[in-house]
This record gives C-alpha cells, structure tokens and sequence, in this order.
C-alpha cells in the first residue's frame, strides 16, 4: 500500500469544490496518513462524474488507514483514499457498504507534490460500480451559496405573504412595480434557474443586509 502524508482536505458531499472555492467557515482537516491508488484515466472519470460503490476486498484494506491530525493526538478516518490518474488527484471517503459518500480537492501544491511521488508507481484494477451520476452543477459555489440564500428567503416571504417586502425586493431587482406577488415569485425563481447576473448579485446583497443588526 503506498501513502501519501501531510495534506489538508475539505469534505463536501457530491461535490468537491475547487480550492479557490473554499470558505473561512468550512471544516478543514489536515491528513497526517492517506492510502495513495493509482488508477487508469477511464475510471478516473468515472469516480469524478458518479456516486460509485467499490468491493469489499478494495475497502478493507483502506480500514483505519487515514489519519487526522487532533489536538492531542490522532483520529482515523475508516475509509478514505487519494485516487490518482497521473495527471488528477481526488480524495475519497466511503461508508461500510462501500458507497462514496463524500470529496475533496486538494490545494495546488499539495496536488503537485502528489503527482510527483505517483511517477512509477503500477496501477490498481480498481473493481468498482458506478451507482448514479453526480448532479452536475457549473456555478462556482459562491454563485450557489448566493442563488440558495435568495430562494430560501422568497419562498420563506411568498409562503408567509410578506407582500410589502416581495414587491420592495423585486423593485430593487427589476426596477418595475408589480402588485402579483405569485407573478414576483415565479419571475424571481425562474431567473435564478437560468442566470446569475449583477442584478441578482445585487438582490443577494440587499436580503444580506437586511438581516444585519444596526
């Protein structure tokens, strides 16, 4: 089994976001230990487009073989790995079945480094099966984030009817008054299915502000 050591890792379910994508809040954990597999570059793809399931034999020798640095000492991770085609790196983590259930990129010089100490070393016949595909998402995550936070406060506002404050919002956004809030609500959420502009940047910023105390 070959390792690699010291990288720090950001978990995220689905999907895992770029490092320039990572938040000041997120749960960063530095991995002192982590099995390194190299794998061809068919199911390299395959692991970075769906939920995937590996075999029994494959995950009981990645069991208790991650370590996590702690404040006093170490914590495992049950089972994780770092998948490699030569050319990408992604980490992995799986529950007891086998399932992948969460991702992380790496930083770019730890994903160099990697990158450097894989050179020779012999691929894994990874026995895998491929469960459904990822939801494929082209935002960047802060565009996510800001397209969440308006639709939970429109619907939170069109589920209370909050009528004033619907038709203040959507004049802020559209410049236009319009008394239908039904007409407002889906106007609003349609637009953020299709588009993320300065207009909605703006409307993300105004519900922001709205919810800070003087």
């Amino acid at each position: 089994m070959n390792y690699y050591y010291d990288i720090i890792l950001n978990w995220c379910e689905n999907k895992a976001y770029e490092f320039f994508e990572w938040n000041d809040t997120d749960y960063l954990e530095l991995i002192k230990k982590i099995p390194l597999i190299k794998i061809k570059h068919k199911v390299y793809l395959d692991i970075m487009e769906n939920n995937f399931k590996v075999d029994s034999s494959f995950l009981e020798t990645l069991q208790d073989k991650t370590l996590v640095s702690a404040k006093k000492n170490f914590k495992r991770i049950e089972y994780a790995c770092l998948f490699t085609d030569g050319k990408n790196v992604i980490a992995v983590e799986f529950n007891r079945e086998g399932k992948s259930i969460s991702r992380s990129n790496l930083l770019v010089d730890d994903e160099l480094n990697v990158l450097e100490v894989i050179y020779g070393m012999k691929e894994t016949n990874l026995e895998y099966e491929i469960l459904d595909k990822l939801e494929e998402n082209k935002d960047i995550r802060q565009v996510e984030d800001a397209k969440k936070l308006i639709l939970l406060e429109i619907n939170n506002l069109y589920e209370n009817k909050e009528k004033d404050k619907l038709r203040y919002l959507y004049y802020e956004y559209k410049k236009e008054n319009i008394e239908d809030i039904d007409y407002i609500y889906e106007s609003i959420t349609n637009d953020l299915k299709t588009k993320f502009n300065q207009d909605i940047l703006k409307l993300y910023y105004i519900i922001k502000l709205s919810y800070h105390k003087v």
